[in-house]
């Protein structure tokens, strides 16, 4: 396991029988458990042991931002200001770093709806996730980066500009 391994290589499919995504519940390799890790935004208990984290790498970890993804849909955010990312509208919410699992810590249909990305208003460092995504990325300075790859309860991988997205 790498930061670079695919899903379908981890579990043995060959790259010409891959299932990109499998929504059903029939198994694509018989006998394996082969369904594909959750997308979406980092998990809430993931996302505070996160924040723990990064608390020690920032200045001001009672004024953080959040992009979160518009298209949750269960919450009037009329008159909050919205910034576009490639293919998705944010909403931009600010507040303390301990409120990177909100506003929502579940919602009717299972999804959570924390935010894709989050910042310090110092801005030490920045996390990116989307809702389509299995995977959460942190940019951050070496000592941040040696820190999150050392945590308990974060699977982390180091990574560089160039890895592709997973």
């Amino acid at each position: 396991m790498s930061a670079t391994t695919a899903w379908h290589a981890l579990i043995g499919v060959r790259d010409e029988d891959r299932l990109v995504h499998r929504n059903d519940d029939t198994p694509a390799v018989p006998g394996v458990w082969d369904e594909h890790p959750q997308e979406g935004p980092v998990p809430a208990d993931v996302a505070r042991t996160l924040a723990g984290a990064l608390a020690r790498h920032t200045g001001t970890p009672d004024r953080c931002w959040y992009g979160l993804w518009e298209g949750y849909g269960h919450y009037d955010w009329d008159g909050v200001p919205v910034f576009r990312t490639p293919g998705r509208d944010e909403i931009l919410l600010s507040g303390s770093l301990a409120d990177a699992d909100s506003p929502q810590r579940g919602s009717d249909d299972g999804m959570p709806e924390i935010p894709d990305l989050w910042w310090p208003e110092d801005r030490a460092w920045c996390v990116g996730g989307d809702v389509d995504l299995v995977s959460t990325y942190v940019g951050g300075s070496a000592a941040c980066v040696a820190d999150l790859l050392a945590t308990p309860g974060l699977e982390a991988y180091a990574v560089t500009e160039t890895s592709r997205l997973c």
